[in-house]
């Protein structure tokens, strides 16, 4: 699966489209999200765009995939960016209060064992936002920026996939309501044409972010609750 590396990710989001997406991109997390306090944040994929936005009042870290590349983020401090395997994150369980997917799950070869990462680091009732390519809009067809590489999804498809991981969403949204189309004053564009487009339908973005909490009743995630069903009939 061909995927941007950590270079031509850097480069999008110096661009005047990226910064501007990662402004619309990090004031919608925020306004789904509700991070305490102190509270620590952790990004997965190339988070730093919308981890800046945490910042002034939370722990942040980026956890960014080996076959993606590191960087060095923030250029202002000692860097908090870490080289990880996606299916094993070097974080404690039970011990982020939010976790952020972003060019991340779509890449991913085993997406379940992503979210069982990110299921265990969270602390009891913590916050995931996954952030993917919307099957339905032009982003995920134009390969100029890194939502058009990877596997898109349906919110049915995430919905479906997060709720079968003790992830179930409790909310939903799309963002980067404007086609990324090569014409002078994009950014801006991008910018100023969220909130009217966003009155033409909620699904319009490229972007699909849905909110979910961790749930620590019920079953274990699907592939697991099989497994131990098997052994305790085997008496294995």
């Amino acid at each position: 699966m061909v995927r941007p590396d950590v270079l031509s990710l850097s480069r999008f989001y110096r661009t005047p489209l990226g910064l501007s997406a990662a402004q619309v991109l990090g004031d919608t997390i925020a306004r789904l999200s509700d991070v305490p306090e102190g509270g620590t944040v952790v990004g997965l994929g190339f988070a730093p765009p919308v981890l800046a936005r945490f910042e002034d009042h939370a722990r942040t870290v980026a956890l960014m995939p080996a076959r993606q590349g590191v960087c060095h983020w923030p250029s202002h401090a000692k860097s908090r960016t870490v080289l990880v395997d996606t299916q094993s994150w070097p974080i404690a369980d039970s011990s982020a209060d939010m976790v952020i997917l972003i060019h991340a799950l779509e890449h991913a070869q085993l997406p379940t064992q992503l979210l069982r990462e990110a299921w265990r680091v969270l602390v009891p009732n913590g916050q995931v936002v996954v952030v993917v390519p919307n099957r339905r809009r032009m982003w995920s067809a134009l390969d100029r920026t890194p939502f058009g590489y990877g596997r898109p999804y349906s919110k049915g498809q995430l919905y479906t996939l997060m709720e079968d991981h003790m992830l179930p969403p409790d909310g939903w949204t799309t963002a980067l309501m404007v086609p990324p189309l090569a014409l002078p004053g994009i950014g801006r564009l991008l910018r100023l044409g969220e909130k009217p487009f966003r009155l033409m339908g909620k699904n319009l973005g490229g972007a699909l972010i849905v909110h979910a909490r961790k749930h620590v009743y019920g079953a274990l995630p699907k592939g697991k609750a099989v497994r131990a069903g098997v052994e305790a009939v085997s008496g294995i």
